[in-house]
C-alpha cells in the first residue's frame, strides 16, 4: 500500500477492559477488525498501532461498532470509547515489534518478522518482512486479499507489476509463486527504500525491481496487482489496462466496500471484464480481465 509521500505516522489506540475474557476479546477485534499488528494488554487496558491514512475513519468506526457488539457475545464491561495517541516513529518502531506474529495467509503463504523463528510445513511460501515505517505487513485485510488474489493467478515464468507496492510484501509473493519478474513502484522514497530492503531479505533481487513512481511500470504484465485506494484506482484505471497484457489479470484492493461499484463501473469503462469480488470486513479485492484481442 503506497503511502502519502511523507513519512508513515502510527497512531496508538487503546480500549479499557480489565479481566482475561474482556480483554481476549478486545485484543481479537483489534486484530480481525482493526488490523492492528497485534495488540498489549496492561491490567485495565488493550492497545494496538493503526497506520494514519485515509483508512484509519472507517477502521475505528468498525471497532466501535464492533466494540458495542460484544455484550450480545456475553462479553460486558468494555465500553466503545477508543483513546487515540499519535505515537514518535521513534517510539513505534520498538513497541510495534512485540505484536507481529507469523500468519498464515491464503493456502501456502506464511508472513513471518525477520526476528520469529518459523519452519514451513509442506509447500509453505514464507515472506519474509521488516516493514519499518511502510504500510504492509500482511495484516491488514487489503494486503492479504492480494495475496490471495495473487495465489489465485499468479503462474511461473509470469512477468508481475505491483503498484504501490509499499513494503514489498505483495511482490515478493509473487516472486515466490513462480514469477520470474516484479516490476514494482511506489510514490514514497521511503516505500521505495524498504521494499528494496525486504526483496534482499527476501534473496529477490535478480527478479524485482523498485523504483520511485506514481505509475504502473512501463510494459505489459500477465498480473498487474494495486493495493492502493479507490480514486486512485480509478484514476490510473487506462494505464493499468495500458500495464495488463490481453488475457491478463488486474487484482485491485485498498477499496472500502462502499466504493466498490465506482471502481467496478470505472474499470469496466476502460475495458476490463470478467469481475471477480472478494471480501474481507469492510474491504474489498476486484480481479479482473483484459480481454484478448
Amino acid at each position: 500500500m503506497a503511502s502519502n509521500g511523507h513519512q508513515q505516522r502510527w497512531a496508538e489506540i487503546e480500549v479499557a477492559a480489565g479481566g482475561d475474557a474482556a480483554q481476549e476479546a478486545v485484543g481479537a477485534l483489534f486484530v480481525e477488525v482493526a488490523g492492528t499488528q497485534g495488540y498489549s494488554t496492561s491490567a485495565n487496558a488493550v492497545t494496538g498501532y493503526l497506520p494514519v491514512d485515509e483508512r484509519m475513519e472507517n477502521t475505528l468506526l468498525s471497532l466501535k461498532a464492533a466494540l458495542r457488539a460484544l455484550p450480545r457475545a456475553g462479553v460486558t464491561g468494555v465500553p466503545d470509547d477508543i483513546t487515540i495517541r499519535f505515537v514518535a516513529e521513534e517510539d513505534w518502531a520498538d513497541a510495534w515489534k512485540q505484536y507481529f506474529k507469523p500468519q498464515r495467509i491464503g493456502g501456502r503463504f506464511v508472513v513471518k518478522p525477520t526476528w520469529e523463528p518459523f519452519t514451513p510445513d509442506g509447500d509453505q511460501l514464507v515472506i519474509e518482512i521488516d516493514p519499518g515505517m511502510a504500510f504492509g505487513t500482511g495484516l491488514h485485510a487489503t494486503t492479504r486479499l492480494c495475496l490471495r488474489g495473487l495465489e489465485a493467478h499468479v503462474k511461473a515464468g509470469d512477468a508481475v507489476a505491483d503498484v504501490g507496492t509499499g513494503s514489498g510484501i505483495l511482490a515478493v509473493g509473487a516472486v515466490l509463486l513462480g514469477a520470474t519478474r516484479v516490476e514494482a513502484t511506489d510514490i514514497d522514497p521511503l516505500a521505495v527504500r524498504i521494499a528494496l530492503e525486504n526483496v534482499a531479505l527476501n534473496r529477490a533481487e535478480d527478479r524485482i525491481t523498485v523504483v520511485e513512481s506514481d505509475s504502473p511500470p512501463a510494459g505489459r504484465f500477465d498480473v498487474v496487482v494495486a493495493n492502493i485506494l479507490a480514486d486512485v484506482i480509478l484514476g490510473m484505471a487506462p494505464t493499468l489496462l495500458a500495464a495488463t497484457r490481453p488475457g491478463g489479470v488486474l487484482v485491485a484492493s485498498g477499496i472500502i466496500d462502499s466504493r466498490a461499484d465506482d471502481v467496478i463501473k470505472g474499470l469496466a469503462g476502460v475495458g476490463f471484464t470478467d469481475v471477480e469480488i472478494a471480501t474481507e470486513q469492510e474491504w474489498v479485492a476486484l480481479t479482473l480481465r483484459r480481454p484478448d484481442g
